[in-house]
């Protein structure tokens, strides 16, 4: 009788695991492997009403943007703030700072190792924090999906007044803790002639097809060898700040052709559209190592005039066979 009274115990304890697992599955944050690398507005500020001491709120924001009312008790910073100068990288502009810079950086916004760090944005350019962080070994920080946008139309408050400084230097410290997560030409060069690596360009059209120039380019167009994958493809139409479901991302990416067998690399004017797609794949699953952003993106690549660049948008009509 006992033996069998076990058996029963075992069966409703595995039941159990089997149906909490299925609950905690379900429950992914939009439908992402690591949701976790997402906070949302609710969350962030439960955060701040409960004035967690761990909570460093991280706005990459122009001045205009910041000072146009941000995130109370938010930390600004701009691409300036974290580009390393330009003389030490060969003359390319925007490339991430070096890790005794982004320290620094860091430590003056009172960052420690343990700290709840959350970054936000406008548009797109918290997820280039999120994946520095990452680089230099902070694997915890978390994006505010939506970014200032959703904090607004959740009705939360927002500040006007100059951004404040931290009470104290952070002790956390800048170390290149995954540095195949990091690119530069020579890598994108030799993606010519390899069949296990893919490189998407995730510009526009009209950077892709060579119809205009950004500010820092020296020349128009794209690597050859490029396929496109605009980065608004994983975002939402009305707020490129908030991130589509993980299924929809999924199905863009079984139409555009990712395969997960291969080592993915991306590119856009400056290596930051680029962090978009890579912490999109990082949430879907994917594992880090296989993700990697081309930092000096196009700038790098049309300064020098001995890379090959194509022009042109690409005919992408479906031959008569493929039309329904």
């Amino acid at each position: 009788m006992k033996k069998k009274a076990y058996v029963v115990f075992t069966l409703v304890l595995l039941v159990g695991f089997i149906l909490t697992g299925a609950v905690f599955a379900a429950e992914k944050y939009k439908g992402y492997a690591r949701g976790e690398i997402f906070i949302t507005a609710q969350e962030l500020n439960q955060l701040i009403q409960a004035k967690d001491p761990k909570l460093v709120v991280i706005a990459v924001a122009s001045k205009t943007e910041y000072f146009s009312g941000h995130i109370p008790g938010s930390f600004h910073i701009w691409r300036p703030d974290y580009e390393a100068d330009p003389k030490t990288q060969g003359g390319v502009t925007d490339n991430l700072l070096q890790p005794e810079g982004f320290t620094k950086l860091m430590q003056g916004l009172g960052v420690d190792p343990d700290s709840k760090v959350v970054v936000y944005d406008h548009k797109y350019d918290a997820t280039r924090i999120w994946w520095a962080f990452y680089y230099y070994g902070k694997t915890d920080v978390r994006i505010l999906d939506g970014g200032m946008a959703a904090w607004k139309k959740a009705g939360y408050a927002t500040d006007l007044v100059t951004g404040g400084k931290a009470s104290r230097l952070g002790a956390w410290v800048a170390k290149i803790t995954y540095p195949s997560t990091r690119v530069d030409t020579p890598e994108i060069s030799g993606l010519k002639d390899r069949t296990d690596a893919q490189l998407w360009d995730v510009r526009e059209d009209k950077e892709f097809c060579g119809n205009t120039i950004k500010e820092g380019a020296f020349r128009a167009g794209r690597i050859p060898w490029g396929v496109q994958a605009d980065y608004v493809l994983v975002k939402m139409k009305e707020n490129h700040s908030e991130w589509q479901p993980g299924a929809e991302v999924q199905k863009t990416m079984d139409r555009l052709g990712f395969d997960p067998n291969k080592q993915q690399y991306f590119y856009c004017q400056s290596g930051v559209r680029c962090t978009n797609w890579i912490s999109t794949l990082y949430a879907l699953g994917w594992p880090m190592d296989k993700l990697h952003n081309y930092d000096g993106s196009w700038i790098a690549w049309s300064m020098d005039e001995k890379l090959p660049l194509e022009k042109g948008c690409p005919d992408t009509t479906p031959a008569p066979w493929q039309k329904k």
